[in-house]
């Protein structure tokens, strides 16, 4: 399996995953959403760990290169590498403008 969560995203997932575990745990206004966040969160949390997100993998984001604030994969011979090449591309003009 190819990582493609990179270290910041690794952090942010495991800091908003261990907040909705927390949050489901000692919120009762969630009632019946318990289950639901804490669902979530733990998916986070075991996305993080093992540094694969299946949601990542289909929308073409590889996070462990580059230095966007979100990597696309540019690699895929297809749709989803032409756009992520254009939005890299996009990212890098607006950081060196800012």
């Amino acid at each position: 399996m190819k990582h493609n969560v990179g270290p910041h995203e690794q952090l942010f997932r495991i800091a908003i995953g261990s907040a909705a575990l927390v949050g489901a745990a000692l919120l009762p206004k969630l009632r019946g959403w318990r289950w639901l966040v804490g669902a979530w969160g733990l998916a986070n949390i075991m996305t993080a760990l093992t540094r694969y997100c299946p949601s990542n993998e289909l929308t073409g984001i590889d996070n462990t290169k580059g230095n966007e604030f979100v990597h696309f994969d540019e690699s895929r011979h297809d749709f989803r590498g032409r756009i992520g090449h254009r939005l890299n591309e996009l990212q890098q003009r607006i950081g060196a403008t800012t």
